[in-house]
């Protein structure tokens, strides 16, 4: 009898472990889901920024700015040695005062002449 009595004690005491190990399972069960839950939501957000940063870099590649180098300021800059006459220019302007001077009245007062 004092066996059955143990064994019925023993029988609702182990009952009484396997619910609170149940609920305690439930407990960290739920506590993996909502981390995993957690965790996917992070990755997409993560994936979705770094598409979103792909696409910007793909955009600021396709624009050029203008900028200056240090380059354009030290190569050499060559010049032709081809330069026009500017005398021949003042011979064309002097040929047509000329005829002006021939026909022009003579203005100047002299006392000798």
């Amino acid at each position: 009898m004092e066996n059955k009595n143990k064994r019925i004690r023993n029988d609702g005491y182990d009952s009484e472990e396997e619910k609170e190990e149940m609920k305690i399972e439930k407990f960290y069960s739920l506590l993996r889901s909502f981390r995993d839950a957690r965790d996917r939501l992070r990755r997409r957000e993560e994936l979705h920024d770094d598409q979103l940063d792909h696409n910007e870099r793909n955009k600021k590649k396709m624009k050029t700015e203008p900028c200056f180098e240090l380059q354009d300021f030290t190569t050499d800059i060559h010049f032709p040695f081809n330069f026009t006459d500017p005398v021949k220019n003042n011979n064309n302007v002097e040929k047509k005062k000329q005829p002006l001077k021939e026909h022009a009245l003579d203005l100047k007062l002299s006392l000798f002449n």
